[in-house]
Parts: structure tokens; C-alpha cells; sequence
């Protein structure tokens, strides 16, 4: 009888607790669902080794632009999200690119400019809606949209004055030949422009998904799957 008297007490007791616990300082996380992007080059085949990450579809410059020609020239590329618990819904995505040009200053110091301003990019397209989880959308991206994008973009060059990047007489920018390769200017040897492609998820119940912890989704380091995962590619002139 006494033990069966202090079993109801304990029981009593825990679930008295239990009743009064603040959740709030409860140290283990509760974790949300949540989407991730995957961006690829389109066109690269798998080397067929699922333990080999990164793949050639996902190495910088994988794909470039070409020197000349732009006017006709596009890079290929293909897209997905994925909610690992199918809990939700991507049911829009944009593509920004950033873009960065090479120059040296009046020291001689070798500087990269992000045309952007805001290190996020500017907004290139736009896919609405997209197909469904884990499912491939495919889309390009061309030297006239980033032209287009970017043409308004100044750097101060000399520290002092904003120059047009695409009105530079230090490194001109000729129709069809916009997006300049590694080369040399009157200012020095500088390197190609360089691209950054990234993405924001956004969700039917209305949450958006831009931003990721670098040592986590960002360097996805797992054998190659259908819930693989990425932050941004990028390529170059070439």
C-alpha cells in the first residue's frame, strides 16, 4: 500500500510540473518546416559518382559568356526547391544575379566593385509557378538582361567622381561585347566580371526564403541526391 502511495505521489508531482513548465526556456530548439533551392548549369552531365560533391554541373564557370556575340549568347540553367517533409509549397521563385567588376585605383590597388549595391543582386526574372517538389524548372540568363539590369551602374573609380561603368572610356563596353573578359585597361590588368546567381523561395502560405547559414545548406557537402542543395553559382566572360 505504501509503495502504491508513493508511485501516486511522484506521478502526482511530475505531472504537477509538467503542468507548470514555461516552454519558453525549454534549450532544445523547435524546428519549423522549411524549403531550400538547388541551382544547377543545365547541360553538364553527372560524372556518376553520387559521393562526388561539388559536381561539374555546380563548379563556378561551369558555363561562361563569350567575349563577343552577346547579343545572341545565354547560359543555361535549371532550378528546383525542396521541402524535405512535403509540409510546404514554393509557388514562386526569383533569380537575381550579382555583378562584380575588376578595376585597380589611382594606387594601383586591385578592387572589385558589386555593381548591385546592395549585395543581393538585381532582380533578372522571375519563375511563377514553378513545377512541383524536387521537380527541375529550367531558364537562361543573358548578357543583354544584365546589361539591361546594370546599365545605370556607376563606381568612383578615382575615389571621387561616379563614372558609368558601361560609359568608361578606361574600359569600354561596346554593343555586343557589354560584359568584359580578363583583360588589360588603362588602369592595369584586371580580372573577367564576374556573376553571382541567387534565389528567393517564396511560399503559398506566404513566408519567403532567402538566406541560409554558409555552413549549413549553403555548403551542402552530401552525396548527390534529389534533396540536394545550394546558395548561388556563378561563371564569368570567357
Amino acid at each position: 500500500m505504501k509503495k502504491i502511495l508513493s508511485l501516486t505521489i511522484v506521478t502526482s508531482l511530475l505531472l504537477a510540473f509538467s503542468a507548470c513548465r514555461d516552454e519558453s526556456l525549454n534549450p532544445l530548439p523547435t524546428f519549423l518546416p522549411g524549403v531550400h533551392g538547388f541551382t544547377i548549369f543545365d547541360g553538364i552531365p553527372f560524372n556518376g559518382n553520387l559521393l562526388a560533391r561539388p559536381q561539374p554541373y555546380e563548379l563556378a564557370n561551369a558555363k561562361n559568356f563569350p567575349k563577343t556575340g552577346q547579343e545572341a549568347a545565354k547560359v543555361d540553367f535549371k532550378t528546383r526547391w525542396v521541402s524535405l517533409d512535403n509540409k510546404l509549397t514554393v509557388n514562386k521563385i526569383e533569380i537575381f544575379v550579382r555583378m562584380l567588376e575588376s578595376y585597380n585605383d589611382p594606387d594601383g590597388n586591385p578592387k572589385v566593385a558589386d555593381l548591385s549595391g546592395n549585395g543581393k543582386g538585381k532582380l533578372i526574372l522571375t519563375i511563377n509557378p514553378p513545377t512541383g517538389n524536387r521537380q527541375w524548372n529550367s531558364f537562361s540568363i543573358t548578357p543583354s538582361q544584365i546589361y539591361n539590369a546594370y546599365k545605370a551602374a556607376t563606381v568612383k573609380y578615382d575615389k571621387v567622381n561616379a563614372t558609368g561603368v558601361f560609359n568608361n572610356p578606361a574600359r569600354p563596353r561596346p554593343e555586343g561585347a557589354w560584359l568584359r573578359p580578363a583583360e588589360s585597361a588603362t588602369y592595369g590588368n584586371v580580372e573577367a566580371d564576374e556573376f553571382i546567381v541567387t534565389w528567393v523561395l517564396y511560399t503559398t502560405d506566404g513566408q519567403k526564403f532567402d538566406t541560409w547559414n554558409p555552413d549549413s545548406i549553403c555548403a551542402d557537402p552530401t552525396s548527390v541526391s534529389e534533396a540536394n542543395s545550394n546558395c548561388q553559382v556563378s561563371f564569368i566572360v570567357k
